[in-house]
């Protein structure tokens, strides 16, 4: 330092400048020249980017790697600690034919036609379907939207932009998850739901007892009034107002529904009554045959299905539309544009639960 300070003394005198002005000077010009230097390096990786291809991809919130499709290579940001490659990252490699080999050259899995997904010794592993589900053991466990989405049991864990998507659904159902983990993830997520919809079942009792209670004690208050004026009118002749009907048609057969919600066939007869709000499902005895909560139908076995205040359906492990409410109540469904039936309802719920649900067997 003392070298330093005699240095910039020396030049100080020369120069003709105090040697504070002259040590920032030289500080000032290191800063500029680091900024560029790092500007520089930046535009130099965006550009090695593009060229690779490569794509980030993100796992429950966090940088985890990126794809380049260039060579087909899924890149982690985890470092191999042992062996060869210590230091290195982590690579898995698909080649033409589409074996993945992890990056001793030991192949590992499997991204075939069809969507078809093999690792962990098990084939098929996973199946990821057109509309971006994804599909183990017959059952929908997750989905991949377009815009990368990834989501297990509706419970989003991730996302892939601009990555194929059978590509994504290796990388995060084949890599990041196996089948133990994955079975783990999904019940806890469904006892969660399980949890917040009994919660949310138990508020929405309480508030309508406390609903009944405070229209009870409205009623008690108002009966002396409401007596008097009965007496007089008793002589005059009731008038009842018809309650407004909506037509229902499906599979060639006709029905009604009104604006209490009451289903009848086309003879009249009634055969079910739909909830005002949140409420059981019955049929034409007054046994509960299922029930609607907050856009949800469901039956005595569980969530049938869910819809929109625009009118899109869907069903339980699918966050995609498997059906619409269009105009003038016709339900048709988006794979192929089938019209299931008519119902002009409100709610959606209510011509869901008729149409799409089939509760009363039309």
């Amino acid at each position: 330092m003392k070298k330093i300070g005699f240095i910039v003394l020396v030049f100080s005198l020369l120069c003709g400048l105090p040697a504070e002005a002259q040590l920032g000077n030289l500080i000032n010009k290191g800063k500029n020249v680091a900024k560029k230097a790092k500007e520089v390096k930046e535009k130099v990786d965006d550009e090695v980017k593009k060229v690779n291809g490569d794509v980030d991809f993100y796992f429950m919130g966090a940088h985890k790697g990126f794809y380049r499709s260039r060579n087909q290579k899924i890149v982690f940001d985890d470092l191999h600690k042992e062996g060869d490659r210590t230091g290195k990252n982590v690579i898995y490699t698909i080649e033409k034919n589409g074996d993945v080999k992890f990056d001793d050259g030991k192949k590992v899995g499997e991204v075939l036609d069809g969507g078809v997904v093999n690792c962990h010794s098990t084939a098929p592993y996973l199946t990821l379907a057109a509309n971006g589900d994804v599909v183990m053991a017959g059952e929908v466990i997750g989905h991949i939207d377009n815009d990368g989405n990834v989501t297990l049991e509706g419970t989003p864990i991730g996302k892939a932009k601009d990555i194929d998507k059978q590509v994504a659904a290796y990388i995060f159902f084949g890599i990041l998850y196996d089948k133990p983990g994955i079975d783990d993830v999904r019940a806890r997520i469904k006892e969660e739901k399980l949890r917040a919809e009994q919660e949310r079942k138990q508020a929405e009792e309480a508030r309508l007892k406390a609903a009944q209670e405070a229209q009870a004690k409205g009623q008690t208050t108002t009966a002396t009034t409401s007596s008097t004026k009965k007496s007089q009118n008793s002589g005059n002749k009731a008038t009842t107002q018809k309650v407004k009907e909506w037509t229902i048609e499906k599979n060639g057969k006709r029905g009604f529904v009104d604006a209490n919600g009451v289903v009848y066939d086309w003879a009249h007869k009634k055969i079910g009554q739909l909830p005002k709000g949140s409420g059981d499902i019955k049929d034409g005895s007054g046994s509960t045959i299922g029930r609607i909560s907050s856009g949800d139908i469901y039956n005595r076995s569980g969530k049938v299905a869910s819809v929109t205040s625009g009118g899109s359906i869907s069903v339980p492990g699918s966050n995609a539309t498997v059906a619409e409410v269009r105009g003038a109540g016709r339900i048709d469904m988006t794979k192929d544009s089938k019209t299931l039936g008519y119902c002009d309802v409100r709610p959606y719920e209510w011509a869901v639960a008729i149409i799409f649900c089939d509760f009363f067997k039309f």
